[in-house]
């Protein structure tokens, strides 16, 4: 318990809450923790999200697959990060994809009624619950605007510089990391993984891409004026 306290302290959801509140406020958000290995699943398709998940250590994805065996990644919630609360607060809570471990990882599920509900006690720490879920829905918002970009690129290496563009920003310069493997993110830029294998040795080959040690570093200088849809 004192992990995930001490875990707790630094998520988004719980942002202006004392630690010293913090033990009281998970028992009034019945909180329970689970420990998942890489590729299990956390939530099944289908789940009803009365429980939204917490990542407190590790990595998990939201994954969509379709009757025929399609599968596309659709976001990958990091530490501190939150899932199924976009289906909780949702008048369809039945959550339309699963979310799989893609690390091993460390998650606190919470009673979604009680994260958005006043505290029936009268817990103070609880008021900051509800204007915290309004900033961390806003910026799911946000994130799926940004991949909307990605996708509506008219061709592989398009959408690919797109995505490593926004990787690059995000680490405040190069080198940068990618969170996903070569067919994790062939599904969640809805690729065909040979396609992106060969776009990527490409980009390599004519110096726009480097990699070394699972970190990558873009060569700005070197796109401008090349046609990045060729």
């Amino acid at each position: 318990m004192e992990q995930v306290l001490a875990l707790c302290s630094n998520i988004p959801l719980f942002a202006g809450v004392r630690q010293d509140a913090l033990p009281g406020l998970l028992a009034c958000l019945h909180a329970e923790a689970h420990t998942y290995a890489r590729g299990e699943t956390v939530a099944a398709k289908g789940e009803r999200f009365d429980r939204m998940g917490v990542v407190l250590r590790g990595r998990v994805s939201t994954v969509y697959e379709d009757a025929f065996g399609g599968r596309s990644i659709l976001d990958t919630v990091e530490a501190g990060q939150l899932f199924g609360d976009v289906f909780g607060c949702s008048c369809s809570p039945h959550s339309l994809v699963a979310v799989i471990a893609q690390t091993d990882a460390l998650v606190l599920r919470l009673d979604t009624a009680r994260v958005l509900a006043p505290c029936e006690q009268g817990c103070t720490a609880h008021t900051c619950l509800p204007r915290n879920m309004v900033g961390i829905l806003a910026e799911k918002y946000i994130a799926q605007n940004r991949k909307m970009i990605h996708l509506c690129g008219r061709t592989t290496r398009r959408k690919l510089l797109s995505y490593l563009s926004e990787c690059m920003d995000r680490a405040g310069g190069n080198p940068f990391p990618v969170p996903f493997t070569q067919q994790e993110l062939a599904d969640y830029l809805f690729l065909d993984r040979s396609g992106l294998s060969t776009e990527l040795n490409k980009l390599k080959k004519e110096g726009l891409l480097r990699s070394e040690n699972g970190q990558f570093s873009l060569q700005v200088s070197s796109c401008v004026g090349y046609d990045c849809d060729a």
